[in-house]
């Protein structure tokens, strides 16, 4: 068992090590953060440093004998050929931020990453470097030789990406790292065909595939990406033979394709059976332009009537459908199209041309041959290889396959039965509806880098395959004068095992039955088919459980207008670079914070800015407290006040007297507890954040910390002290998940901490609702609401900032009287006041400027405070021009072309000038008539 390094105890003074620290300006402990404090919080001072300390102690390791409850998520392994992106950032802020909540909440939390082999785009990069290095291609060098060099690559650059991931913060468990082709999980792939063959789901078949003529290897659908490419529909007018055309009394049958390079593989054309037009040339038979063939004219029911003119032209060796269509009707099947995409000798003379020079070469021919009718401008949805994006050809093909749909129907049944969720749960429809469509996945990669097929077969003389002779499934070679499979499974084969195969299955180790089922899994939607669900069915299937409890879908992360970050658009945003620029804690903070639950993020660079605002607000808090607190100074941590007990939570002592913003300070921390722990057990991150950032910078910073700001030079009681630094270590404890790098600076910096009490190993904040006080709140609300109505008066009014104000509140009642009275300290607090009223029985004095609060009427009287005039000049001058804009904005907004031809964004933006407009108008001229 490995442990974390947990140094002696320190002695504290109370007896108890956990209820008191001794605040130190400068840190003596020996951890990053012993040095002074700066004015500037500088991330590259410390993050490196907290991150080195954090492995160094072994923070981030999980263990199988801790007895606790297991929290796991597998990351999702990237490419080892990748560099990191802003999704791989995205992913591993939000996986980080809940591996660390799940920590501190108690839980043995485990984040066990890896890399992903990724068959092309590995092979590619490494095929690319031998040629540029060495001339070479890999046929030139063999298989072997290729694969060794594709080892000694991996090497060399594959762990780049874990080190970019460092850089991140992210938790996670480097001691169990893994990669899809390392032994154990080879084995795990190699036992899974093995088994899944000998329940007859994997078998082999001559089928119609999507091929890659860049990549030379077949694909599955879930590769494939359906773009709209501008093209032509041609229009073909088709001979009958003699015996048809006499019979119908028509010479000829005109079809309509988007592809008329293929037109040497038709091998019958198709008709509705209802089709009139048609009825008597059923059973006939008609001439194929380029090769003078004789196909039969064949009814199917697939034939839409009004589409075109009716007439199908099928090709079985080249389209889906077609191929379907061909099994049901028998109708032979002709290839004429190579691996390379170029044609071949099946298409006469036009063999060895490119599909797409041969495609213009055949629409010359039949406009020559006068069989051309018309040529229609189309748009049309083509396959794209999602990897090298040249277009998809579906070719006949000797390929494996998995027999997916008894897979399937395991994972719907599992989901019917609620054995695992999807956040947002939009996302388990979509889930569904690709599970009863699903087709049989083809497993098998024209490739030499990846799991190679565990299938041998028996040789000729020559060395070539025997197929007369049965293949054997094996790991090991069954007899020396057998070859083996020379093709590849499917990068996704062993992706798909990941939840299981990582944790040492097929054997039952003890971290499997430890850690297995997982809790979590965090993807981006782009791959819901490509490996979440397959990881669902292959999970039921051989373990008899859903791999994950949870399924959290991110949206994927665009550019500022909305379009998908590519090489190609130069429009990618480098998160290393964000990182330098901003620190990793403020790109961690804004990805969390525009992960909205379900929905894309169009990402500005400059929105990082927001981050680094917000760890500012942090650190000068840090600072502000570092100046007022009395150096060398014990505090207790522990709550006391009357009967409120309970550890950590009770209520702070300050000679048995809290005031108001205390409790409400105290109060509003228990109510943000229990809010966010409720949006976290729904993934809602983003919302989760959003109120912790608001209480430590509206609540804490703008306001608590001002009402216990001492006078200069002086430092703080040692009740407002004691209660400031509780306070601000919950807060610290509440960001950490999310911004850890900041939070356990300052926390190390509070105190003299061995590494057992590091932040990362605290204990998240727990709920007690003896700490909400209602009332508390409800009042400071109310106060909070008239100092800031004081304060937008003397904005609004020009009152001049080295002036004091005198203000009067006519409350609405007795009641809430009294209470102002009592709390007068926080107005005197806050604002420049000269006098402070407070009566139920006040008029309103002439020449002030008034307010409503909650039904409390305040007023501050401007008499000697303002030159009346002048100001009044000055507000008429802006009604002038509120008017004049207002009524510009109008004009154009009534326009009608402007508003129909205008980009969205556009109109949008002027009627938001004209609501801002008219709001700062009405505002105006109510000023005004406070001056009257």
């Amino acid at each position: 068992m490995v442990q974390v390094e947990r140094p002696a105890t320190r002695a504290c003074t109370s007896g108890n090590r956990f209820s008191c620290f001794r605040y130190h300006n400068i840190m003596s402990s020996g951890n990053p953060s012993e040095k002074e404090i700066p004015k500037k919080y500088d991330p590259k001072a410390i993050e490196d440093q907290w991150y080195d300390y954090w492995k160094k102690h072994r923070m981030f390791e999980a263990h199988e004998e801790s007895g606790k409850e297991p929290f796991t998520i597998m990351m999702p392994p990237p490419n080892v050929t990748g560099a990191l992106h802003m999704g791989h950032a995205l992913q591993g802020a939000v996986q980080d931020a809940l591996t660390r909540l799940k920590r501190m909440q108690g839980y043995e939390a485990l984040w066990l990453p890896g890399t992903d082999h990724a068959g092309i785009a590995t092979q590619n990069v490494v095929e690319r470097e031998l040629k540029k290095i060495e001339k070479k291609s890999r046929h030139d060098i063999g298989r072997e030789a290729f694969v060794q060099k594709v080892w000694e690559w991996k090497e060399k650059y594959g762990a780049i990406i874990t080190k970019q991931y460092s850089k991140l913060g992210v938790s996670c468990d480097w001691s169990r790292e893994r990669f899809t082709m390392d032994e154990g999980l080879s084995h795990a792939v190699q036992e899974t065909f093995i088994r899944l063959h000998n329940e007859g789901l994997i078998y082999k078949g001559n089928y119609l595939v999507n091929w890659c003529p860049v990549d030379m290897t077949a694909i599955s659908d879930e590769e494939v990406e359906h773009v709209e490419r501008k093209g032509h529909m041609w229009h073909v007018s088709y001979p009958l033979d003699e015996s048809t055309a006499t019979r119908s009394g028509k010479t000829h049958i005109t079809i309509a394709t988007t592809r008329p390079e293929t037109i040497p593989a038709d091998t019958a054309v198709s008709v509705h059976p209802d089709d009139e037009r048609y009825k008597d040339m059923v059973g006939g038979k008609v001439i194929i332009p380029t090769t003078g063939r004789s196909v039969p004219i064949i009814a199917d029911d697939y034939v839409t009537m009004d589409y075109g003119s009716g007439a199908l032209k099928v090709t079985p060796a080249h389209d889906e459908n077609d191929f379907e269509l061909g099994r049901r009707h028998n109708l032979q099947v002709i290839n004429i199209i190579n691996k390379n995409g170029s044609l071949n000798e099946a298409s006469g003379r036009y063999a060895n041309m490119d599909r797409f020079d041969a495609r213009n070469k055949i629409v010359r021919d039949l406009e020559n041959d006068g069989l051309l009718v018309k040529v229609e401008d189309y748009v049309n949805q083509v396959g794209i290889s999602s990897r090298s994006k040249a277009i998809i050809e579906p070719l006949l093909s000797d390929q494996w396959f998995v027999k997916i749909k008894p897979l399937a129907d395991k994972a719907m049944k599992a989901n019917r039965n609620d054995e695992f969720s999807f956040y947002p749960s939009r996302w388990e429809n979509e889930f569904m509806r690709w599970m009863e469509n699903i087709r049989d996945w083809v497993i098998s990669r024209q490739l030499w880098w990846g799991h190679r097929i565990p299938v041998w077969y028996y040789t000729n003389d020559d060395g070539s395959i025997d197929h007369s002779r049965e293949y054997v499934v094996s790991i090991d070679q069954p007899d020396k004068d057998m070859i083996q499979d020379p093709d590849v499974l499917d990068t996704w084969f062993s992706s798909w095992l990941w939840p299981f195969s990582t944790l040492g299955w097929p054997e039952k180790t003890k971290a499997f039955n430890y850690f297995y089922p997982t809790s979590l899994l965090v993807s981006g939607y782009d791959i819901l088919f490509f490996w979440v669900s397959r990881m669902i069915m292959g999970g039921l299937h051989l373990t008899g459980k859903a791999p994950f409890q949870d399924i959290f879908m991110t949206g994927i992360i665009k550019d500022k207008q909305g379009r998908k970050m590519s090489k190609s658009l130069n429009n990618g945003i480098d998160p290393l670079e964000m990182i330098d620029m901003y620190g990793a804690d403020a790109v961690r903070y804004c990805l969390i914070i525009l992960c909205a639950q379900g929905q894309d993020i169009k990402l500005d660079p400059g929105k990082f800015e927001m981050g680094r605002n917000f760890a500012n607000k942090i650190w000068n808090a840090f600072r502000f407290l570092n100046l007022h607190l009395a150096p060398e100074t014990s505090y207790d941590r522990t709550w006391k006040h009357d009967d409120q007990g309970g550890d950590q939570n009770q209520r702070p002592d300050k000679d048995n007297y809290l005031s108001l913003h205390d409790r409400w300070m105290i109060s509003r921390v228990q109510q943000t507890v229990l809010a966010v722990d409720d949006d976290l057990s729904r993934y809602r991150l983003n919302e989760a954040l959003l109120k912790i950032y608001s209480l430590v910078w509206d609540d804490f910073c703008d306001w608590y910390l001002e009402l216990i700001k001492p006078e200069y030079g002086s430092k703080m009681p040692p009740g407002d002290a004691q209660r400031a630094i509780v306070i601000f270590e919950m807060l610290l404890k509440l960001l950490h998940p999310f911004m850890p790098f900041i939070t356990e600076e300052i926390w190390q910096r509070l105190d003299d901490r061995s590494p057992e009490e590091a932040l990362i190993l605290s204990d998240w904040p727990v709920y007690n609702n003896k700490l909400v006080d209602y009332d508390s709140e409800k009042l400071f609300r109310t106060i909070q609401q008239m100092v800031s109505s004081v304060r937008n008066i003397r904005a609004e009014m020009n009152v001049p900032d080295n002036l004091d104000v005198s203000i009067i509140i006519k409350p609405a009642t007795p009641d809430f009287q009294d209470a102002l009275v009592d709390h007068r300290q926080v107005f005197e607090k806050l604002l420049r006041l000269s006098d402070f009223t407070v009566d139920t029985a006040a008029e309103r004095p002439s020449a002030s400027a008034s307010d409503v609060v909650d039904g409390h009427e305040l007023y501050v009287p401007l008499t000697g405070i303002i030159d009346f005039e002048k100001e009044k000049e000055r507000i008429r001058k802006e009604i002038g021009r509120l008017e004049s804009f207002s009524g510009a904005v109008e004009k154009k907004l009534s326009n009608i072309k402007f508003v129909e031809n205008a980009p969205e964004e556009v109109v949008q933006n002027e009627r938001n000038k004209q609501r801002d407009a008219r709001t700062n108008l009405n505002k105006m001229k109510t000023i005004l008539a406070d001056l009257d």
